[in-house]
């Protein structure tokens, strides 16, 4: 994952809740809003460590 740069980032300044963002779309979507800008809210239902990870990698990026 590689954030945009700052001038680029459409999302910035704003804050994005995604509900299953553990796994799959959820995922996929949680990296592509933290790539826009966005901080992102994890939520998850099962798995905190598949949560941890996707947070550790938006993190890793610069991401919020």
């Amino acid at each position: 994952m590689e954030l945009l740069p700052a001038a680029q980032q459409r999302l910035a300044d704003q804050v994005a809740i995604v509900t299953g963002a553990s796994r799959g779309i959820g995922k996929a979507t949680a990296i592509a809003l933290a790539t826009e800008g966005a901080k992102v809210v994890i939520n998850y239902a099962r798995s905190s460590d598949a949560a941890e990870a996707v947070a550790a990698e938006i993190t890793a990026a610069g991401g919020e």
